[in-house]
């Protein structure tokens, strides 16, 4: 796709989520949980390409879709490496310490960060001052004299020219690939709780699971064959969202 088009498609497919979504953005507002979560169902619902909108959100199931075939529950799940997720998460928390840091420091120039954290990169929560002090001080050693300091915790540092300060952290993979057995697992742990689902809105429940972003603990889906497997659930219908790719199939 030409780099224009390409550009026109991507502003129109915003413009069609935000029809679908935008006033329930408004409503979780400062939430990012609920707001992936309300991204990841318009992408969803504009994927399907029915008569499908939401018609409320909820909680347990997390929206009420109106369909052709009247009210449906929709429960959203994200598969995710948890492990590698963990430490993510925990990461996140240090370089937005360190941007903050730098923000406050007058001697540091605008720029733009990309770093990578290092696959065996711990700490624990005592730890987690002088880990924030550490990779500050990495930052600013090569921000000012591009050096790089040998650490236990980033790598691979790349500066652009920005109009502010920040730091993003680079993911080295699109993670690992999706195996049917991953999938029944995230079935299965929602089939607990699908009969308080069905009590909650006297409804069908459908199931979407979602993967595909572009961090580490992410799945990716390698082979299309191998989601052509049996799965008996109770769920009516279950979809599974790659979500950077844009595609969406059904599981059942």
């Amino acid at each position: 796709m030409e780099h224009n088009k390409l550009i026109d498609w991507m502003n129109e497919s915003e413009k069609k989520l935000f029809a679908i979504i935008g006033k329930y953005l408004d409503e979780v507002k400062g939430n990012n949980k609920k707001t992936t979560e309300i991204c990841h169902i318009g992408k969803f619902i504009m994927l399907l390409n029915e008569s499908v909108s939401i018609f409320r959100l909820s909680e347990s199931p997390d929206c009420l879709l109106n369909t052709n075939q009247g009210i449906i529950g929709l429960e959203h799940q994200i598969i995710v490496n948890k492990s590698l997720r963990k430490q993510e998460g925990c990461f996140e928390t240090i370089i937005r310490s360190v941007e903050q840091n730098l923000l406050a420091d007058s001697s540091i120039p605008n720029f733009f960060a990309n770093c990578d954290i290092l696959p065996t990169a711990n700490y624990s929560l005592s730890e987690k001052s002088e880990v924030i002090k550490t990779v500050t001080n990495v930052f600013k050693e090569y921000i000012i004299y591009d050096r790089n300091i040998p650490n236990p915790y980033v790598e691979n540092i790349r500066l652009q020219k920005y109009s502010s300060k920040g730091i993003s952290i680079r993911s080295n993979s699109f993670g690992s690939p999706l195996s049917p057995s991953i999938i029944k697992q995230a079935i299965l742990k929602k089939e607990e709780k699908l009969e308080q689902y069905i009590r909650n809105c006297n409804s069908p429940i459908w199931l979407l699971l979602v993967t595909g972003n572009l961090k580490n603990s992410s799945y990716y889906i390698e082979d299309t064959q191998l989601l052509s497997f049996f799965i008996h659930s109770k769920f009516d219908k279950i979809y599974l969202l790659e979500d950077f790719k844009g595609k969406l199939y059904r599981l059942k």
